[in-house]
């Protein structure tokens, strides 16, 4: 049998091969097409957050310091709901609703009066809108607020625990951390102290650059 002629032998192999000169431009392609997806979400976000805006621009309008402590929750629970339904990112729900220009702070200006919505159902409606909206796949940074990074000196086995209870509930420390600082601290479990307060004090050196830093140690999860 003569094979001299038979030259489909390596063809088989050779119609899977990519020529190499067609890989930067599939590359190419496959950056522009993630341009564009980023492109597209960032114009999203953009309009998301002027809806967001002006909703918020207008119940604003309707806050008012002197109504009763009751009346008072109730508003910043029906501007809560509001924000809501338009939120397009947590951050920006909680900057204007709980926030330090928010509607609660704006409300309760008064420590015993503000602790007294704290422990109030509507806040608590309001702390689970906060949840829903954490739990929802949104866009991690609000580009309209700076990323802010601060660094806590804690015991080696303090810090093991956090860990722990992050594995246990398939969170990042990152995300448990930040649920227990939006929680309010009872003052009684706040230790008094004589001595000289250490450490930065809040604000004293705001960061320069947006900074957003996950724990090394932090768990893996899916």
């Amino acid at each position: 049998m003569n094979f001299e002629n038979n030259t489909s032998v390596s063809q088989p192999n050779e119609q899977w091969q990519t020529p190499a000169d067609a890989r930067p431009a599939a590359k190419a392609s496959s950056s522009r097409i993630r341009d564009k997806a980023a492109d597209e979400a960032g114009e999203k976000l953009a309009a998301e957050m002027k809806v967001f805006h002006s909703v918020a621009s207008e119940l604003k309008a309707k806050r008012d310091c002197s109504l009763p402590t009751s009346e008072k929750c109730r508003l910043v629970f029906e501007t809560a709901t509001e924000l809501f339904g338009v939120a397009p990112t947590w951050t920006a729900f909680y900057r204007e609703t709980l926030g330090g220009d928010g509607v609660s702070r704006a409300l309760f200006t008064d420590a015993e009066e503000a602790r007294e919505y704290e422990t109030s159902d509507e806040h608590c409606k309001v702390m689970e809108m906060l949840t829903v909206l954490r739990s929802r796949d949104l866009p991690e940074n609000d580009p309209h607020e700076q990323q802010r990074m601060i660094t806590v000196r804690i015991p080696k086995s303090l810090h093991d625990s956090i860990c722990d209870e992050a594995n246990a509930l398939a969170v990042s420390v990152n995300k448990l951390c930040i649920s227990r600082l939006l929680q309010k601290v009872d003052l009684s479990m706040i230790p008094s102290s004589t001595q000289k307060r250490r450490g930065r004090r809040p604000g004293s050196a705001a960061a320069k650059t947006s900074i957003d830093t996950t724990d090394p140690s932090e768990p893996e999860v899916a």
